[in-house]
């Protein structure tokens, strides 16, 4: 798999920017993590949403494309759930190597963010898919019946616009 991810970040001009990245997210991480990588990659990506505090999902948006994660949308809100698609270079290109590919630093980093953001606990799995997406689906379960045991004030840092 090593040499395909070579091969198909570089053999195109507009995803050779992201070689290095998974390199390192793809390659390097899971030789050191191993069968570790995806819940330690879930658990930094909270760690992440706690140094990098966000105060809407619009701010999330915003900080997934600059971080060159993906195209997040909300698709669906509710008390108890909220329903994302993230999509792009990023998220196509791992999967057309990688189907089984997973998300979880994305997905800690949502779960976090929401918790922070709501003051409830949240946890977020990847949901289902249509097949012709393209992209994956990540759903972020609030338990408003679960208030964090140890709530802090939200100081969301300031986003950047630099369009």
């Amino acid at each position: 798999m090593d040499n395909q991810i070579y091969s198909h970040y570089l053999s195109n001009p507009e995803l050779a920017p992201l070689f290095g990245k998974a390199l390192f997210r793809d390659v390097v991480l899971n030789d050191l993590l191993g069968d570790d990588a995806s819940s330690i990659s879930y658990w930094e990506g909270k760690q992440l949403a706690r140094r990098f505090s966000l105060g809407s999902i619009e701010d999330v948006v915003r900080f997934f494309q600059q971080a060159q994660l993906g195209d997040l949308m909300l698709q669906k809100q509710s008390a108890r759930e909220w329903q994302f698609t993230l999509s792009g270079g990023p998220v196509t290109s791992r999967l057309a190597i990688q189907p089984d590919a997973t998300f979880s630093l994305e997905a800690g980093f949502l779960a976090q963010t929401a918790q922070q953001m709501i003051g409830v606990v949240a946890e977020t799995e990847m949901g289902e898919t249509p097949k012709r997406a393209n992209g994956i689906s990540l759903v972020v379960h609030l338990d408003p019946k679960d208030p964090v045991s140890d709530p802090q004030e939200l100081k969301p840092m300031p986003i950047i616009n630099n369009d």
